[in-house]
């Protein structure tokens, strides 16, 4: 698995159907620390890649709680990483709706991975 799937996989859980706690985001922290990407890197992966695919489930009743289907993450994120300037534009309009459940928790991961190992 590459460190950009690493990181899908990683960012993917901020968007379960479920309640992460201190432990869960500093996991996910460490993870994208491991990946040795920039956190300018991490937050496009973020905004542009993961979000994209995922963010339905915070709008379903009953969404996605344990983890999603890797080979369905994987191949969407792959392609979201692929879109232009279109695909770009989209993401950033609809950026609230895409993260407005998770962006707290997004938050709080930047500040563990900033913080010494």
């Amino acid at each position: 698995m590459s460190p950009r799937e690493a990181v899908w996989l990683a960012l993917s859980e901020l968007w379960l159907d479920t309640t992460l706690d201190d432990s869960d985001l500093r996991h996910i922290a460490a993870r994208l620390r491991a990946s040795g990407l920039s956190r300018d890197e991490l937050q496009h992966i973020y905004c542009y890649e993961v979000a994209p695919q995922v963010w339905h489930n915070h709008w379903t009743v009953a969404g996605v709680w344990d983890a999603f289907e890797p080979h369905w993450l994987l191949a969407g994120c792959r392609r979201h990483q692929q879109g232009g300037r279109w695909h770009r534009l989209k993401c950033r309009l609809l950026h609230r709706p895409m993260t407005y459940a998770c962006d707290a928790q997004w938050q709080q991961v930047l500040v563990y991975l900033a913080a010494p190992a």
